[in-house]
């Protein structure tokens, strides 16, 4: 939204960014964890593949000929200590990009197969299934 996103609020944008990297530079510190190095996760194929998927999905983006380095100096900000923190704690960073489309887990619940809510309908907004696949469950 700071970068290349219009219709947005970008002043709220810029205060949610601050408070987030602000938070991970403090949980870095608190677990006494440098800035780590990585490579990069969001290569330019992949930031094309992701600004289409924007695109796709309604998204209005801004023509910024410095669009690429602007996101990548905002990444360098806050990605170096979420690096070392996702290394510390041993979890992996998500891509940018699912390679597999599956609900987020607040859409689902261990539950769900005890209780088998109703499987909500598809909508135009929705991936389209590959064909013969099913959707992959949560669990």
């Amino acid at each position: 939204m700071i970068v290349g996103l219009e219709g947005w609020c970008v002043r709220q944008a810029e205060l949610t960014f601050a408070m987030a990297r602000h938070a991970v530079v403090d949980l870095a510190q608190v677990f006494s964890t440098p800035p780590g190095t990585a490579e990069d996760r969001l290569p330019p194929a992949e930031l094309e593949r992701l600004r289409a998927r924007l695109a796709s999905g309604g998204m209005r983006l801004k023509a910024r000929p410095d669009f690429a380095e602007r996101l990548a100096e905002l990444r360098r900000m806050y990605e170096p200590y979420v690096i070392a923190l996702a290394r510390y704690l041993a979890l992996p960073l998500p891509p940018w990009i699912r390679a597999v489309e599956r609900p987020d887990n607040w859409q689902t619940s261990a539950w769900d197969r005890v209780v088998r809510l109703p499987a909500r309908e598809p909508t135009p907004a929705d991936p389209p299934l590959r064909r013969g696949s099913e959707p992959e469950e949560h669990f």
